[in-house]
């Protein structure tokens, strides 16, 4: 977030003072910041998902196999509806 944050202001100050080679570090800076931004919460969501995941295989693995039939059956169909 701090990258992108001073990426942004050497773009301004770069069109401010006129100095290109400003404003394009500026410009790699923003766009690196928002890279960096969405791997970190691509990969937060990714740790949620395998968490979840986990807690539902437990979950599964407690029951009894026609239980656990069941259980997929009626997921299976909520998601077709």
């Amino acid at each position: 977030m701090g990258i992108s944050a001073s990426g942004a202001a050497a773009l301004v100050i770069g069109w401010i003072i006129g100095s290109r080679l400003l404003r394009i570090l500026g410009l790699g800076s923003v766009v690196a910041g928002s890279v960096f931004y969405a791997r970190v919460k691509l990969a937060e969501r990714n740790e949620k998902i395998e968490g979840a995941e986990n807690k539902v295989r437990s979950a599964l693995d407690d029951l009894d196999p026609v239980a656990r039939a069941q259980v997929l059956a009626d997921a299976a169909k909520s998601q077709l509806t």
